[in-house]
């Protein structure tokens, strides 16, 4: 049964490229910045391993064997794949190279993600980023398993294995028309919900947070947790607003997103509901360097951006 060499290192194929290309174990010895008697040294100890002669030595110049002449070219591509598997993980950890998935709620990438990517791009332009918009339990599954670096949206269902962090926070309001005459919010622009009694209201899919956090309001009309309509988005819910269908219940953020001529939105008091984003990321794994530092870039974006009225950064 054959068995590899032991104790041969990049080291010693390293100084037989050397000795090799220069024909001498003097000019090796200086490209390689070490001692003519360390060089020998290694050239010997890999001619053991090997059990055969790699150089042929004679007074004038240091000459490739027949195995040398065969072992140079393999040696040379292997040293070539060891330098580039090295220098694309130095890149890597750099942040010169990669790839950052971030999946997240429609207005989290239109009023914070998009915003920050193009900074972050510009620092880091090697590497690559992949945004989805999704619903929040989407966004928390496909962070569950892996697919996505982190998730940027409000808390869909409790889940062990994740990690929430507060970002933002974001108010509740009423979405209409500007020309609906039973809509009239109070002199601080704000609205009750009793003013929504008897008004057909257009909701969202139930795997929104939107619609999970409403559902949990006691304290809110009934009619909020079982809308009339319901939509796949928050562009939806604006469409079927736009039309005169009825009224959308949306946060603040979601609001400023799909505003369009026509619309209006006022912020819901009496009571006051929040919605918190969240970045959602694996519990037990580290982000990437590269996903690290896009959060820190999205955190500085939220930090410094002017929001849009009922939104504040935590």
């Amino acid at each position: 049964m054959n068995r590899l060499p032991k104790h041969i290192t990049i080291k010693h194929l390293n100084a037989f490229v050397a000795v090799a290309q220069e024909s001498s174990f003097t000019r090796a010895a200086a490209r390689l910045f070490q001692t003519q008697s360390s060089v020998t040294t290694l050239i010997r100890q890999i001619e053991t391993a090997l059990g055969a002669e790699l150089f042929s030595r004679t007074s004038r110049k240091v000459l490739l064997t027949a195995l040398g002449q065969e072992f140079l070219p393999r040696v040379m591509r292997l040293l070539a794949d060891f330098e580039g598997v090295i220098g694309d993980a130095v890149r890597y950890g750099a942040l010169e190279r990669g790839r950052v998935g971030v999946a997240a709620a429609p207005s989290a990438i239109t009023e914070l993600i998009a915003p920050a990517a193009a900074s972050y791009s510009s620092r880091y332009p090697g590497i690559r980023l992949y945004l989805r918009d999704d619903d929040s339990g989407n966004i928390q599954r496909l962070v569950s398993s892996g697919e996505f670096d982190f998730g940027l949206t409000s808390r869909w269902a409790d889940a062990p294995g994740l990690h929430f962090e507060p970002l933002l926070e974001d108010q509740f309001g009423a979405l209409y028309r500007a020309d609906d005459p039973d809509i009239a919010p109070a002199r601080n622009g704000t609205l009750h919900w009793k003013a929504l009694a008897g008004r057909k209201l257009v909701g969202v899919v139930d795997q929104t947070g939107i619609m999970a956090l409403l559902r949990s309001r006691a304290d809110i009309p009934i009619e909020a947790a079982a809308p009339f309509y319901e939509a796949s988005s928050t562009t939806s819910q604006a469409a079927l607003v736009l039309s005169g269908l009825g009224i959308a219940l949306m946060p603040a953020l979601a609001a400023h997103r799909v505003m369009q001529p026509g619309l209006r939105f006022a912020l819901l008091a009496r009571p006051v509901v929040m919605r918190t984003l969240h970045i959602i990321t694996l519990r037990d794994i580290t982000p990437t360097p590269a996903a690290q530092a896009f959060i820190k870039a999205i955190l500085a974006h939220a930090r410094k951006t002017k929001l849009p009225v009922g939104c504040r950064c935590l």
